[in-house]
């Protein structure tokens, strides 16, 4: 998949940059003065779902709405997965002083539950990390609590059940059943709830490793 990211430079220009899937971003040059700049990305448990919240939003902007909305779910679910291999990863290295190999992370992805929609892996990831259910957490810790209160959601539900009802079950619309003509404010919904998940996220693998 392809990432690109502009970014202002001094003389008022734009310098795009552009990778392809998980690698490194090459040296840019200005499109007005030429000036050479350089990207890193930013901290992060999971780059790829950094880049895929992205891209979501770039799609989001350019009017592909259905797409805006896979990509904004299937960067929670890298989240929550990348979360979970870098845990294990640490915990491996812990015990024996060795990072796992590709055969390891294979057998630890059998203990990764695969239902119950995004309840289940959400709790599952927030247990191991913060000894708290995903909404548990999302209502007590002030981080979590100030992203949540941002979202529209006038029938206050849960953000598990938010996630799921808003964000899983138009992903499987279009996945699922071929619909494709997803609205604007559909799509922004999606991608803001998208937004807080991953938000949420990285505050309770903040506190685990802190």
């Amino acid at each position: 998949m392809r990432f690109q990211y502009n970014q202002p430079c001094q003389c008022g220009g734009s310098i795009a940059f552009t990778t392809t899937g998980d690698n490194r971003f090459p040296p840019a040059l200005c499109e007005s003065c030429g000036r050479s700049g350089n990207l890193i990305d930013p901290l992060s448990p999971s780059v790829t779902a950094d880049r895929l919240i992205y891209r979501s939003k770039a799609e989001l902007e350019a009017g592909d709405y259905s797409v805006a909305i896979l990509l904004a779910a299937i960067a929670v679910e890298t989240f929550l997965t990348q979360i979970f291999l870098k845990l294990k990863g640490m915990e491996h290295y812990a015990s024996g002083f060795a990072w796992p190999d590709e055969a390891q992370e294979a057998l630890w992805e059998e203990e990764y539950p695969r239902s119950g929609g995004f309840p289940g892996p959400a709790n599952f990831i927030s247990n191991r990390l913060v000894g708290k259910s995903f909404d548990q957490f999302t209502h007590n810790n002030p981080t979590a609590q100030s992203i949540f209160a941002a979202l529209p959601n006038p029938n206050s539900l849960p953000l598990s059940t938010l996630c799921q009802t808003e964000l899983f079950r138009k992903r499987n619309r279009i996945a699922h059943w071929g619909y494709v003509n997803s609205t604007k404010g559909e799509a922004e919904r999606c991608f803001a709830i998208a937004l807080a998940v991953v938000g949420i996220l990285k505050e309770m693998d903040r506190i685990r490793y802190s």
